[in-house]
């Protein structure tokens, strides 16, 4: 089975079964690749009936689907695999504002956790550079503050969306696998500081 590149989410209970925060992880696993229910449990630290409870509601939904089976030990494994590579509430479901928000906000979370496992997991050559120049680093580590329309926002991530799309298309057969996770939202406050001390801060007002 090939992946879509998005599914659009329609229905309700799709909705809501998504924005369970164990299948939210689980969905993020199974895009990557095909898992039984006993590896993800292992991957989880959770009890199989636990996990194969929550596989059979994401494959009930139609948002992940049995790839491949195995006979090991007498036993059939199931691998499951989601169907998309991304998944996005459709247009009728916008009204039902808490429910895409606990969506996007664990989608959000199991992205961050997901890169957190990865940088552990990652060879040591991940964190050394080459050089002082920064040009050089095949590496990067972010975080920014901006103060912008939404409307202006959203077109700037838009471009960076393209630039993403780019990328995957230029992968070669030889070299090395990096990864590259990017999240963006709205937030209440600023957590940097703007300017440098009091003095920059009244230059800017004057």
């Amino acid at each position: 089975m090939k992946q879509q590149p998005i599914y659009i989410i329609q229905d309700l209970e799709q909705l809501k079964t998504v924005s369970d925060p164990l299948r939210a992880k689980v969905l993020l696993f199974l895009i990557e690749k095909a898992y039984t229910g006993q590896q993800l449990a292992k991957l989880l630290g959770m009890a199989r009936a636990k996990v194969h409870y929550h596989l059979n509601e994401l494959e009930k939904h139609g948002l992940i689907s049995v790839v491949r089976t195995e006979l090991k030990n007498g036993i059939l494994q199931k691998f499951y695999r989601a169907v998309a590579r991304g998944f996005v509430p459709g247009e009728e479901l916008l009204p039902f504002v808490s429910e895409v928000e606990n969506y996007y906000r664990e989608t959000t979370l199991s992205v961050l956790a997901r890169a957190r496992l990865r940088a552990i997991e990652a060879p040591e050559e991940a964190f050394q550079i080459p050089s002082s120049d920064r040009a050089q680093w095949p590496r990067m580590a972010t975080q920014l503050e901006v103060k912008m329309s939404k409307e202006k926002f959203a077109a700037w991530l838009s471009k960076f969306r393209s630039l993403i799309y780019e990328l995957d298309q230029q992968q070669e057969e030889t070299g090395d696998w990096f990864y590259l996770t990017t999240v963006g939202f709205q937030i209440n406050e600023p957590s940097f500081d703007v300017y440098e001390d009091e003095e920059e801060k009244n230059d800017a007002r004057s």
